[in-house]
């Protein structure tokens, strides 16, 4: 009797949705309008609220494909406020990019996109951005606590002169990552810096981590100012190189992977647009054990986002 070889466990395939399940059930606009509304307002509307009176009830007029308030009767549609607001690409496009960026951990560049679904570059590289945009609104609303580890990195091409701290023509990124009990990692937290400085760090700080936690850094001295806005601080002097590796491991786990991340499927990122590739990575980063799930979670971000002109994006007035 001939016996298999033991491999040892085998790691579990997470139950996604498959690109035949996509197309079979978002193959049309109407499919896709369908599952926004009730994600939304959910199957009765019993989430709906008008926007102008604030009235809790509505009725759907299929005809139109609009809810009207049953108090002020003003009528609404499904994406009028979100992510999706005015778009003229048909609705099917935005979700096959939804779902590209919630399934694929490297993400999609535009010129990708553009080819699969049969836009011009501009137009997916707007569809992308209006979506980085909502996960960055999305991971801003928490803030990492208990044992947070926090150190900098730096993106950007090669570039002459010092490295590491003090590099040029590179942009500093501030990244912190909380651990659990048994130093296991939980959320992370990522964000662009003017430079390295207490002040700078202390700002990223206060904007990610909630005050009372204990921040574990190296031995950087700007880190002293940033425990003194109410922070618990342990210092470990590593020296770099291998012992700071050795020492957060976690920290340099996350920066290594957003970087391949950027250099794989962006190749260079401009520093004006930075802060919303690292929030992509962080909102698939936060959610990496509800795989199943991420697509519908997006797609809740997108319907509960803002509305963003092209204007706004390449300017940056927000």
């Amino acid at each position: 009797m001939v016996t298999k070889p033991d491999h040892g466990p085998k790691t579990a395939i997470p139950k996604v949705m498959d690109v035949r399940t996509f197309h079979e059930r978002f193959g049309t606009d109407e499919a896709c309008l369908e599952h926004l509304k009730q994600l939304r307002w959910g199957t009765d509307l019993e989430r709906f609220t008008c926007p102008d009176c604030g009235h809790r009830r509505g009725w759907w007029l299929s005809h139109r494909r609009l809810v009207e308030c049953t108090s002020c009767h003003k009528q609404t549609s499904v994406t009028a406020g979100t992510v999706f607001h005015r778009i003229r690409t048909p609705l099917w496009k935005w979700f096959w990019a939804t779902y590209q960026m919630a399934q694929d951990k490297k993400g999609i560049a535009a010129m990708e996109l553009a080819k699969q679904v049969g836009v011009c570059y501009t137009t997916a590289w707007l569809i992308l951005h209006k979506l980085r945009r909502a996960m960055r609104d999305r991971t801003q609303l928490y803030t990492l606590k208990g044992l947070v580890e926090v150190d900098e990195t730096y993106v950007g091409g090669r570039a002459t002169g010092t490295p590491g701290r003090g590099a040029e023509k590179k942009t500093p990124v501030a990244v912190a990552v909380e651990l659990d009990d048994e130093r296991k990692p939980g959320r992370i937290a990522m964000g662009t810096l003017k430079k390295v400085d207490g002040h700078c760090l202390k700002r990223f700080a206060e904007g990610a981590i909630e005050r009372g936690s204990k921040l574990r850094t190296d031995g950087w001295g700007s880190y002293r100012s940033v425990a003194k806005a109410g922070y618990e601080h342990e210092a470990i002097v590593t020296g770099g190189g291998t012992k700071a590796v050795q020492t957060f491991p976690w920290l340099h786990t996350f920066i290594g992977n957003m970087k391949r991340m950027i250099l794989g499927t962006y190749h260079s990122v401009s520093p004006k647009h930075l802060d919303d590739y690292l929030a992509e990575f962080v909102y698939r980063a936060n959610r990496r054990w509800m795989e199943a799930n991420l697509f519908d979670r997006l797609l809740v971000a997108a319907v509960t986002g803002k509305p963003m002109c092209y204007k706004e994006l390449v300017t940056g007035d927000n």
